[in-house]
């Protein structure tokens, strides 16, 4: 923002200083210049392969329909294609989604990890802040959606299957926790969280009432098994 010249720099919110720098950005820094040929990028998830052919033939399909928004909530039928694509894909029982009130479209996957951060932390004005526990390392949306909703990271090392393990926590501090991220496959040491290790972060979620956000925007990218996902394992728990 513009301020006069003898002014102090006005600051649209100062939870931006909370923010430290991307880690991959520092990562791209100690790479900088390597040996051999032109490095893959990975650092944003930009794609690196030709878009399959069928994308182009449906967006040349349906070019009429560039001219209008899509609703808000979507369509009925494509909140339908998605409840049992999940449905077929984790072996649901049948009817156990519905896609009017458990499917959210999102233009990508970085608009629900933070607003999930806006409506389960709710910081109150003379009370503590809400706990939020992150692994480490960490995909940044985590973090800075937590400091813009007032609450407070809390970093959990990996374990030695390289994904956190909240339950080694104190009880204090889950007793505060309010919201857990939980990537899997988790980016950048692509541990696999198993089924069990599902169940038991949904588990203790609903011990300590926090909600448990599962990022597993990579869970279709494996050779031969395919990954477990929330969805599996809280079918598996039944209601609670």
């Amino acid at each position: 923002m513009f301020s006069p010249s003898n002014a102090a720099p006005l600051r649209l919110n100062d939870r931006l200083e909370l923010i430290a720098d991307y880690p991959f950005r520092r990562l791209a820094a100690l790479l900088k210049d390597p040996p051999g040929g032109e490095p893959i990028q990975l650092s944003i998830g930009e794609p690196q392969h030709p878009a399959p052919p069928l994308l182009a033939e449906i967006l040349a399909r349906e070019a009429a329909g560039w001219s209008r928004y899509p609703p808000m909530i979507g369509t009925p039928e494509f909140r339908r294609a998605v409840a049992d694509w999940l449905a077929n894909r984790y072996e649901l029982p049948p009817g156990w989604l519905d896609p009017d009130t458990q499917i959210v479209p999102l233009a990508g996957t970085r608009e629900g990890l933070y607003e999930i951060a806006q409506v389960t932390l709710g910081a109150r004005q003379g009370e503590p802040p809400p706990l939020a526990l992150l692994p480490n390392p960490f995909y940044q949306v985590y973090s800075g959606a937590v400091w813009f909703a007032g609450g407070e990271p809390i970093f959990v090392d990996p374990a030695p299957d390289d994904l956190p393990d909240f339950a080694a926590l104190p009880d204090h501090l889950l007793a505060r926790a309010k919201l857990a991220y939980l990537c899997s496959p988790a980016n950048p040491q692509g541990a696999v969280a198993s089924l069990e290790r599902l169940k038991g972060a949904l588990a203790l979620a609903r011990r300590h009432g926090f909600t448990l956000a599962l990022d597993e925007c990579y869970t279709e990218i494996y050779l031969d098994t395919a990954p477990p996902g929330g969805l599996e394992a809280a079918a598996a728990l039944g209601a609670g």
